[in-house]
């Protein structure tokens, strides 16, 4: 300890040394200035936010730090003409090195300190005081301190073994690249990717969760090696005036101590030991695929199974669950029942089952009324074919009753599954059974389709096409189910799905909730799971064609209340606009979940929005300058019972227009009444800059927006400013006239023009509407905005 602390004050004396830390800290206080920014709106200063900041900015700053200092400590005898004098000493050499080695590490702590001290006076110059330091702690020394370790020493065993100080420098730079560079080209295993994954994100709602145990194992496997590296270069580190590294290697093993013998052994044994440990968890226990195997995979799946995509299946009409979750060990179970009936003109022999292609998840059994034989010639694919005994006739319907199950076994490589977890499961319908071909699995990268001669791929099905026009959703496995779930969760938590709480209640040390929607609803379904704090009201309807009361939910993690009044307001004032102008709502409640911020989107589900942590739930909004994004992103969500749930585009291109561009105007209108025509503009200007941003990275060409595939920058934001235009040209209540027709002719439920055809809407449908309210000498103005590829016009 006491060389460390001399090779500390060492570094701590060099003028050099403050004018690297006082430039590094400026460029890092600058940068950190933007905190969780969602559309120019920062976000509360909290700490996870400023930990990964100043962890992202402060990088390069360390590795300067850590590349030019360990050249500087190895050569620091020789640089001053003393290595001989220690050399001739009776100290070890590999005290020698691991005294540098610290006195390094010593220098990192007090950056990271400062670092730290730093974040605190941020969020104290802006308010905030609600410190973790824990936080701090698990973000810099468990995730920014081993990684600097690490790489120390690489650095260290580069400068002994080249013996040249600036060449060591250089080969350090280069396994820095070459290292970070190896996931391109499929080597990404933990076991092999020098350092290992980084630790999980943090979340307000579920800390580091499941990631941590992992992280830590596989860190301690690298300082192993690390310390073999450390034990190496200290029995053939120049000492003397022999610098070949020939003569030095063969002279090597006169200078292995029986301390550094035993020493060395043991960190190999152990190295083996927990190497072994790692590779029985994410190889064994669980499956890893590298990039090349998933590639093959895709390809295998779609020439094997291609041939099923359009073969007759029924639809899934009915759903009832019962689903039991233990977010401790990361499991769920769930069975229940699917009501499959026969839409087709013919009849139908076989079912054809896709298990989700995930290893954790096991679909113990399927069974239907009447018996059916199982073919599992594609079972390698995790599709199964179900030879009916009794052909299901046209009309009629078949109960399919099935159990899967999910268990969490050992740790996986990399990012694990994010959607079970400790606090605030998240997941939705789309991890059970589906029906037939799922397009989801096939390869989409175009270069990479090419590579195996796959036919060119698009990205949604042409507007005509007719295969198409009849699915609502990529698979069309349902037009519409009844629902039904029961849930079953730790004891303080609370499960959340679509449809009226029936009944909740305590059994087993476990809360259980009892959900039924009391109409048809679309095949789209979450279930969600967390501690949570709630805030209820009720909207009164007070225009318009809605009758009922609304009542209103918004679930929330306890520290995460700055937005709820603002939320609530959205949904309020979204469903006096949206009742009047459009239609009527057509459920009893809407729940606002939150969830973890793992994954960074609000999704709309049948009377259920669940929100990420990191959107809306956090923004530090000023009204003054910023938009209420909060408030917009609600009404927004919102927007999709309608466009989305009440109007279900078809599967083919311009499907995102009529779901995504129309809930964009639907929640500008919103914002325009609760706020201002700047506040809109405003709104509209970020939307332009975004867009231009996107398509400035986009190579293909720019379709119209009735033609729009996956387009984002297309049917989001140039899709705002468009419908924006359009009202100003033929005024707000004549698009409104058009949508609320449009709805009343194409809702699934009961559309007079949707009942009287099996096929769904299309961007064509929707224009016509608009044309028809358009004055005759601005029709042209639908064929400008929407069937045309011009510049954006904003105010």
């Amino acid at each position: 300890m006491h060389f460390s602390w001399f090779y500390f004050v060492s570094i701590c004396k060099q003028t050099s040394f403050w004018a690297i830390v006082i430039c590094g800290m400026i460029i890092i206080l600058i940068n950190s200035v933007n905190l969780g920014t969602v559309y120019g709106v920062d976000s509360y200063p909290a700490t996870y936010f400023i930990v990964e900041e100043l962890r992202e900015t402060s990088f390069y700053f360390f590795v300067i730090i850590l590349v030019f200092y360990s050249g500087e400590l190895i050569w620091k005898e020789r640089s001053a003409k003393l290595n001989l004098i220690y050399d001739a000493s009776p100290m070890s050499d590999f005290l020698n090195l691991a005294g540098k080695y610290f006195g390094l590490i010593l220098i990192y702590i007090v950056l990271i300190i400062s670092l730290i001290i730093s974040g605190l006076i941020f969020q104290t110059i802006n308010g905030y005081y609600n410190y973790d330091l824990e936080v701090y702690f698990y973000g810099f020394f468990l995730e920014i301190l081993p990684f600097l370790a690490l790489f120390t020493l690489i650095a260290f065993f580069a400068q002994v073994m080249t013996n040249q100080k600036f060449v060591g420098i250089l080969v350090v730079l280069l396994f820095f690249i070459l290292n970070g560079s190896l996931a391109l080209f499929g080597i990404d295993h933990d076991l092999y990717f020098f350092g290992g994954s980084s630790l999980g994100a943090y979340s307000d709602m579920n800390g580091y969760g499941h990631f941590m145990k992992p992280y830590l194992i596989i860190k301690s496997y690298w300082f192993l090696f690390g310390l073999l590296l450390l034990i190496v270069a200290s029995i053939v580190s120049v000492r003397g005036t022999e610098t070949n590294l020939i003569k030095r290697l063969k002279a090597s093993k006169h200078r292995i101590s029986k301390p550094i013998l035993k020493l060395g052994l043991v960190t190999v044994v152990a190295f083996i030991m927990l190497g072994s440990y790692i590779f029985y968890n994410t190889n064994i226990l669980n499956e890893h695929w590298t990039n090349s195997e998933k590639t093959v995979f895709r390809v295998d799946y779609e020439r094997t199974l291609k041939k099923f995509e359009y073969l007759p299946q029924p639809k899934i009409v009915a759903v009832n669950l019962k689903v039991e979750l233990y977010p401790k060990s990361r499991n769920y179970t769930a069975e229940g029942f699917y009501v499959l009936k026969n839409t087709n003109d013919t009849l139908i022999k076989e079912i054809h089952i896709q298990k989700l292609i995930e290893k954790n998840v096991e679909l113990e059994s399927v069974t239907f009324e009447g018996e059916a034989t199982i073919d599992k010639k594609y079972s390698e694919f995790s599709y199964y074919n179900y030879k009916l005994q009794h052909p299901l006739q046209p009309g009629d319907s078949i109960k399919m009753n099935f159990k899967q199950t999910f268990t969490t076994k050992g740790f996986e490589q990399g990012s694990s599954n994010t959607k079970i977890v400790h606090n605030g499961t998240f997941f939705n319908n789309t991890d059970f059974p589906t029906l037939g071909y799922n397009k989801k699995y096939e390869l989409s990268d175009a270069d990479d389709r090419a590579d195996y001669n796959l036919p060119i791929r698009s990205s949604k099905a042409q507007r005509e096409n007719p295969k198409e026009l009849v699915n609502a959703m990529s698979g069309g496995d349902s037009d519409g189910i009844h629902f039904e779930i029961v849930i079953g969760t730790d004891k303080n938590q609370t499960a959340i799905a679509p449809g009226n709480l029936l009944k909740s209640w305590k059994e087993n040390d476990r809360s259980y909730f009892h959900y039924k929607m009391d109409i048809q609803m679309t095949n789209f379904y979450s279930i969600g799971s967390a501690h949570y704090e709630v805030k209820k009201d009720t909207w009164i309807p007070t225009s318009g064609t809605a009758k009922k009361p609304v009542d209103l939910e918004i679930y929330y993690h306890k520290e995460h209340d700055y937005n709820i009044n603002r939320m609530m307001e959205s949904m309020k004032t979204s469903f006096d606009y949206y009742s009047t102008n459009f239609s009527p709502y057509q459920y009893q409640q809407m729940r606002i979940m939150e969830f973890p911020r793992y994954a960074e989107f609000a999704q709309a589900f049948p009377g259920t929005l669940p929100f990420s942590e990191s959107i809306g739930f956090v923004l530090d909004i000023d009204d003054e300058k910023d938009v209420d994004m909060a408030f917009y992103v609600t009404a927004h969500e919102l927007a999709h019972q309608w466009f989305g749930m009440q109007v279900e585009a078809a599967n083919v291109q311009g499907r995102l227009m009529l779901l995504e561009t129309l809930s964009q105007y639907a929640a500008t209108m919103v914002l325009k009444q609760h706020y201002s025509e700047g506040k809109v503009q405003q709104f509209l200007e970020l939307q332009k800059d975004r867009y231009l941003e996107e398509k400035r990275k986009e190579n293909a060409q720019e379709p119209s927006l009735a033609l729009v595939e996956n387009q984002k920058y297309v049917y989001y934001e140039k899709g705002a400013i468009t419908m924006y235009e359009l009202q100003k040209q033929i005024g707000e209540d004549q698009v409104n006239l058009a949508l609320k027709r449009f709805i009343n002719d194409w809702n699934s439920r009961d559309g007079k023009l949707k009942l009287t055809t099996d096929r769904y809407a299309t961007t064509k449908d929707l224009l016509g509407y608009f044309r028809e309210v358009a004055p005759s000498d601005q029709k042209h103005i639908i064929t400008d905005l929407f069937e045309s590829v011009g510049d954006l016009k904003t105010n």
